[in-house]
């Protein structure tokens, strides 16, 4: 009696080269797409704006109306803005990657009387420049070619004469860099959050919770 071949899916020798072959081939894919992540680092630049908070308000009456100088210049209607930068990207973005030597430009809407105060954070990180063109683009507050580290976060408190418009980014010519308006300041919900886990209030916490699930 002729005993038939098994069927080749029964055979253990053809499941155990299958998957030799299977593995050879991700640890492959892997290990390029690695040498790929390395050669070509993400590099992203987020910003935002902050406050836009009114100094003055004037009475209707017009009697007692405070005014506000800076520099011994009037300024009529007070306004501080915060920009604020974050290289949250895998690498440092540095000077020469800015393209043609130009200038980061933010256009804040309303005529920049002056900078108020800068924060660079983590500590030890260089902030970087800023220059104002109040001839030219009297609204506009331009970072000239800088370092800018890893994870490193810039703060520019200025003062604005105007009434309240929509920052945008004019100009950014920096080399194989994203840049993009994004809020990465801490949600308030997550503040409140914490704050209740802080205190012990469970009822707060759940409500809390529920409150994001259900708006996600």
């Amino acid at each position: 009696m002729l005993t038939l071949a098994s069927a080749w899916y029964e055979s253990w020798s053809f499941w155990q080269f299958a998957i030799t072959t299977l593995v050879a081939v991700a640890v492959g894919a892997v290990a390029a797409f690695a040498t790929l992540r390395a050669a070509n680092p993400k590099r992203r630049l987020d910003w935002e704006t902050g406050y836009s908070v009114p100094l003055l308000i004037t009475p209707q009456t017009g009697a007692g109306v405070l005014e506000l100088t800076h520099n011994g210049v009037p300024v009529a209607h007070p306004r501080i803005v915060e920009l604020r930068l974050r290289n949250s990207g895998r690498r440092d973005i540095t000077q020469a990657q800015f393209h043609g030597n130009a200038s980061l430009t933010f256009d804040l809407g309303s005529r920049v009387v002056g900078v108020l105060g800068m924060t660079s954070s983590p500590a030890g990180a260089i902030p970087p420049v800023v220059t104002l063109t109040p001839s030219a683009r009297p609204s506009v507050v331009e970072i000239p070619p800088s370092l800018l580290a890893r994870k490193q976060v810039f703060e520019v408190t200025v003062l604005l004469d105007g009434q309240h418009e929509e920052a945008r980014c004019t100009a950014a010519p920096l080399i194989d860099v994203t840049v993009r308006r994004h809020s990465f300041t801490q949600a308030p919900g997550w503040r409140l959050l914490a704050s209740s886990i802080a205190s012990g209030s469970g009822a707060l916490v759940a409500g809390v919770i529920l409150a994001l699930t259900l708006n996600q």
